[in-house]
């Protein structure tokens, strides 16, 4: 049998309790509220919703006394608002933010306006190096994971309902209180390596609490931004390069949340919902930097995991490709592309060769590895697409040698060669070394930095002396040189020809001689090392050589080498007519083609840039004399 002090314990807890339950008792449950006191509080915010049968936290008045009392919370002490009040007997403020999480859960129209009043509170909770609540560490500690709880319900329930006015608008006005989505991102790294201070005070419950609130809210978030990406693009960019230690703490800190991400997944494994988020953010062009390439390749050359190693190459891919804001596509970009390349992307794809070789053998309706073959693929394609353009192809030749070993060893396994689609790859990573170089454009010889002597005029042929450039010059390059050419004389251009660009741009026209460049520094080799396949499609077709047109397309990879009579490739009378009136019968006519790749330039679709060049018929004939011998040594 209870006690007389029970029993009266008991006696007054049902008085309150009765003041509580009902609508007529209202007023004095506000009233009791408002004193201070600490069972009316606690059963307001811990109660079950059966309790409060009949109460209206907005209409009764609780909600608003509650955010009145925190509106105080920065600049007063706990202490002092109780003795504002009459000195109740309330222990600690995080009882009212239970209410407000009670509130917003049990009335829709009470989430507009907590999240239009609790900005003192925000400011509050969301320094983490201050700490301070109501001035209070103490009363930080104990109240930061009920926060970390109401802000990831109300954005739950927003998010959720996002097709809603009203919730859109719970949210928009969540997040203009600053710093609230930082912290948000933060939360998820409060762990002993890059937040020991709070893991220290915080109780371990605590911390796996709020870390594990602020993953769920993030995960939301960033899920909710692909129903409608417009709207949501600048709150993505910010979770994405937001740093994950606050400034405060650590001012010298740049990790982003997506590097960060990639890091933890280095030690907790990966799993398909951290590549669902990455990709969610790295397809936003604004979340990735050298950083997240970095650490990506460095995750990719580190993994050992088959199933995994898909995921990793598709993401790196479309890090590395600028989408076009236009259309909503996705092309390649020569700055990324070239860092990339510079970090081991290259490395990383023979790798995954090397290590994932047979790429068939796999099951199908398990973890198909020729997904990673198409992967590859595709990376190796948008590099191929990208490598004439200036940044890339640099990028490329200072990895000459790494490549060129790494492929040696590949062609050596037999497992590897045996292979159609390893072989394939191979081929294709080989391609991007033919096309790279600087080479004389009279005698072929390979140049170095220094060497490069380019054409005055055009700054698009190259040499190696002034006695080539001199020869050059009156073999047909004075009549092809850009400042000289015109329609009339198009079978001798040895330059540029039908760009589809706007030339008034300053950007674009920075652009075509860059390309331009690159790709008449390569041609003579490029020609001489098809000298075979040139006079076997040429000999099939049974005309002259200067009848002849040699088509190399860098659009596919490797790149394709055709032979066609000039009438089917000057197809249209205007451009028959003007080849065939100038056309020349002592040289051989080639045409290269690239992609040009600037969509901001030139609009929708896929640029081009065509060059055309005229070379000797002589050298096809010493080239394939000069193979010959080659191949008599070899043997």
């Amino acid at each position: 049998m209870p006690s007389k002090r029970e029993r009266g314990k008991q006696r007054k807890a049902g008085k309150n309790q009765a003041a509580i339950n009902g609508v007529d008792n209202i007023p004095k449950t506000v009233a009791l509220l408002r004193k201070g006191d600490y069972k009316t509080t606690s059963l307001l915010g811990d109660g079950s919703l059966e309790e409060f049968n009949g109460i209206s936290y907005e209409q009764s008045g609780i909600l608003s006394t509650v955010l009145k009392f925190l509106k105080r919370c920065e600049y007063d002490t706990f202490v002092k608002v109780m003795l504002d009040i009459g000195g109740g007997n309330l222990t600690a403020p995080q009882l009212w933010i239970r209410i407000l999480i009670k509130a917003e859960a049990q009335e829709e129209s009470c989430r507009l306006q907590i999240a239009q009043s609790i900005g003192p509170l925000v400011r509050c909770m969301c320094n983490d190096t201050k700490r301070q609540f109501f001035k209070s560490n103490k009363h930080w500690l104990d109240t930061i994971r009920a926060f970390a709880a109401l802000i990831h319900n109300m954005i739950l329930s927003g998010v959720s309902n996002s097709d809603k006015v009203e919730c859109k608008m719970i949210i928009d006005t969540l997040f203009q209180h600053e710093g609230l989505l930082t912290s948000i991102v933060q939360w998820v790294f409060w762990d002993e390596k890059y937040r020991p201070d709070i893991v220290k005070e915080l109780e371990t419950d605590e911390q796996v609490s709020i870390v594990r609130l602020g993953k769920a809210t993030v995960k939301r978030l960033i899920k909710a931004a692909d129903r409608n990406i417009e709207e949501s693009r600048e709150r993505l960019e910010t979770i994405g390069t937001t740093p994950i230690i606050s400034k405060e703490y650590d001012s010298e800190c740049t990790i982003s949340f997506v590097v960060g991400l990639i890091r933890q997944t280095k030690i907790v494994g990966w799993s398909i919902e951290i590549s669902n988020t990455l990709r969610r953010l790295t397809s936003n062009a604004s979340c990735v930097d050298k950083d997240v390439i970095t650490e990506m390749i460095d995750l990719g050359m580190n993994t050992s995991d088959d199933r995994w190693a898909v995921h990793i190459a598709v993401l790196l891919r479309f890090m590395i490709l600028k989408e076009n804001s236009n259309d909503r596509l996705f092309y390649s970009n020569d700055t990324k592309f070239a860092f990339a390349i510079r970090s081991s992307l290259i490395e990383l794809c023979l790798a995954f060769i090397e290590r994932f070789g047979l790429l068939e053998t796999f099951d199908k309706k398990k973890d198909n590895l020729s997904s990673l073959f198409f992967t590859i693929k595709m990376i190796l394609t948008n590099t191929y697409w990208i490598a004439l353009h200036k940044k890339t192809a640099k990028a490329i030749r200072s990895k000459r040698r790494n490549i060129e070993e790494k492929l040696a060893r590949l062609e050596q396994n037999t497992d590897i060669t045996t292979n159609p689609k390893c072989k394939k790859l191979l081929d294709m990573a080989r391609s991007l070394l033919v096309i790279h170089g600087s080479y004389c454009c009279r005698c072929n010889k390979s140049l170095s930095k220094t060497e490069v002597k380019l054409c005055n005029d055009c700054g698009c042929m190259a040499y190696c002396s002034r006695a080539c450039q001199k020869e050059d010059w009156f073999s047909g390059h004075s009549q092809s040189c850009c400042k000289s050419y015109n329609n009339e004389i198009s079978g001798q251009f040895q330059g540029r020809f039908h760009p589809m660009i706007i030339q008034e741009n300053e950007r674009a026209a920075a652009k075509m001689k860059e390309l331009e460049i690159n790709l008449s520094s390569v041609q003579l080799k490029i020609f001489l090392g098809n000298s075979e396949t040139i006079l076997s499609q040429a000999n099939s077709l049974d005309i002259p050589l200067y009848d002849c047109v040699v088509v190399f397309d860098f659009r596919a990879c490797p790149f394709s080498v055709v032979v066609e009579k000039y009438t089917e490739e000057f197809n249209t009378p205007s451009l028959k007519w003007g080849f065939e009136d100038s056309r020349s019968k002592e040289n051989i006519t080639c045409i290269f083609t690239s992609y040009m790749y600037d969509w901001n330039l030139v609009g929708k679709g896929t640029p081009t840039l065509q060059m055309q060049r005229l070379f000797p018929h002589v050298l096809l004939s010493k080239s394939k004399e000069k193979m010959k011998k080659t191949k008599q040594i070899h043997q």
